[in-house]
């Protein structure tokens, strides 16, 4: 692929063009907001994950695992908790010694992938058994002591390579061989802050997202070289303060070539055609954006958004739902406190959900010792009122 960087152009639209390809803030005010009342009937929650954070579904297992963090510091241990995928009962926890932030899950040899962030690293762990496999570290070491930071770990589709990325100033991606264990490679082009990441089973491509002048890197996974950028043509200055976003995470339409970003800048999703690579909307999710999952079922986008932002602690979140055919919002559901990290049922019709504890004491929900929660929604008994 060759390297796609689009600059800015002059405005040759016209305004009706304009208007259909980019949602205004405006626009996404005009849904039903859906309060925990409205859709109960639909929900199971269960506040039971300290420290909670990405999780997976594993239909062959009739489980749902999440990862979880016990300190905010190195070595500060952490836990999977493994529970029924259908009333979120506790089945297992798998206590490890490294805190765990991101997961990823291999159906095909039933094995777990935990990110530990703090620490460089990632933990694998046989699912069937809780077992403890070993882990694998990526992160070196710098003049502090510490070792670089992971954060998203994606696999391919065979689940024979595992990628793994670093959201620093100077991002970078590494190739895993999951048979062994080995690093295969360690690519220092990403761009800045490559927070992002996913894995594209159609082009084969992996692609890596954050802020600076092209926000997206495109990975070729055999050899580990970048081999194209993408770019909102927004930031000119290479300078990170001067960047314009931050496409925190990323998730795919693979037959309809589309990436679907989230701009934690600007609390929108950003929706690309990854062929060209170029925009064709920004639809106004919700304040603190975090997490986007694309449902190829029922062709819609879910959004979650923390409602809270730099020196603002005291807002609640929601998870923004999107048709996927015309971009635009089709409601908001307000969930309080802080929902973060979203997964899909195995069937397309189920949506699982971590929903963390305010960190701030003045906020009105805050609880010493608050336990962070895991939602399922039945997504066909949600209100009819978007469709």
């Amino acid at each position: 692929m060759n390297l796609l960087s689009f600059a800015r152009r002059p405005a040759v639209l016209s305004g009706l063009l304009v208007a259909a390809l980019y949602l205004s803030p405006a626009a996404a005010e005009n849904v039903p907001l859906l309060r925990p009342a409205d859709y109960a009937a639909a929900t199971t929650r269960q506040d039971i994950v300290p420290g909670a954070y990405e999780l997976v579904h594993a239909p062959g297992l009739g489980a749902v695992f999440v990862a979880s963090v016990s300190a905010l510091e190195p070595e500060g241990g952490g836990a999977i908790y493994m529970l029924d995928d259908a009333d979120l009962r506790l089945i297992r926890r798998i206590q490890l010694q490294r805190g765990a932030f991101a997961l990823s899950y291999d159906p095909l040899r039933q094995r777990l992938f935990a990110g530990n962030t703090l620490d460089g690293s990632v933990t694998v762990v046989d699912a069937r058994s809780g077992i403890v496999e070993g882990i694998i570290q990526l992160g070196q070491k710098g003049d502090s002591g510490r070792a670089e930071h992971v954060r998203m770990a994606e696999l391919s589709d065979d689940g024979s390579r595992l990628f793994v990325s670093s959201p620093g100033r100077k991002g970078l991606v590494w190739v895993v061989d999951t048979d062994t264990g080995g690093i295969l490679h360690r690519n220092e082009d990403t761009g800045l802050w490559s927070a992002g990441l996913g894995f594209d089973p159609k082009s084969g491509q992996v692609y890596a997202s954050g802020g600076g002048i092209e926000e997206i890197a495109v990975i070729n996974p055999v050899t580990g070289i970048r081999s194209g950028g993408i770019s909102t043509g927004d930031t000119t200055d290479p300078d990170p303060s001067a960047s314009q976003h931050f496409l925190v995470n990323l998730s795919f339409d693979p037959d309809a070539g589309r990436i679907y970003a989230a701009d934690a800048s600007r609390g929108e999703v950003i929706v690309f055609d990854a062929g060209k690579g170029e925009i064709i909307a920004r639809i106004a999710a919700g304040k603190g954006l975090l997490d986007v999952l694309f449902n190829p079922v029922r062709q819609e986008i879910y959004a979650t958004w923390r409602g809270v932002g730099e020196g603002d602690t005291a807002g609640n979140g929601g998870v923004t739902v999107i048709d996927a055919g015309r971009n635009e919002v089709k409601a908001k559901l307000e969930i309080p406190v802080h929902p973060n990290s979203l997964a899909l049922g195995g069937d397309g019709d189920v949506l699982y959900l971590t929903v963390k504890t305010p960190l701030d004491e003045k906020h009105e929900a805050w609880r010493e010792g608050a336990l962070d929660s895991v939602i399922r929604f039945d997504l066909t008994k949600l209100p009819a009122s978007w469709e």
